[in-house]
């Protein structure tokens, strides 16, 4: 009867140590893939600065006003551009600019024409 209990309890160590170590390993594996999850946002953190950093000095408006001048030709509002409303009359045409010389004539069309040529 010793031996057979003696048996049971080396039996239930040996079970008990197996599961153990299956757990810590099993833990030690999570411990891994939470230090690389951690990693990965320190990274995309980092990235999320950078870029926010770039994005801050590419919007700069000393740098848009810059570009916006040497590749369309804009700048800045000038005083004398601000007109009054009641002004408007005076200076919008009071006829479109182009006419229609014939019923059914496509003047946009031809103009699309000449550039596509």
């Amino acid at each position: 009867m010793h031996k057979f209990l003696n048996f049971i309890l080396v039996v239930t160590l040996l079970v008990s140590g197996f599961i153990v170590y299956s757990l810590e390993h099993t833990t030690r594996g999570l411990e891994r893939e939470i230090a690389r999850s951690q990693r990965g946002i320190d990274e995309e953190t980092e990235n999320m600065r950078f870029l926010n950093a770039e994005w801050s000095s590419l919007t700069r408006p000393d740098r848009l006003r810059a570009l916006a001048a040497q590749h369309l030709g804009l700048s800045t509002l000038k005083a004398w551009q601000i007109v009054k409303i009641g002004d408007i009359v005076t200076k919008v045409p009071p006829e479109p600019v182009i006419k229609l010389e014939a019923q059914g004539s496509d003047p946009i069309g031809s103009i699309i024409g000449k550039y596509q040529q």
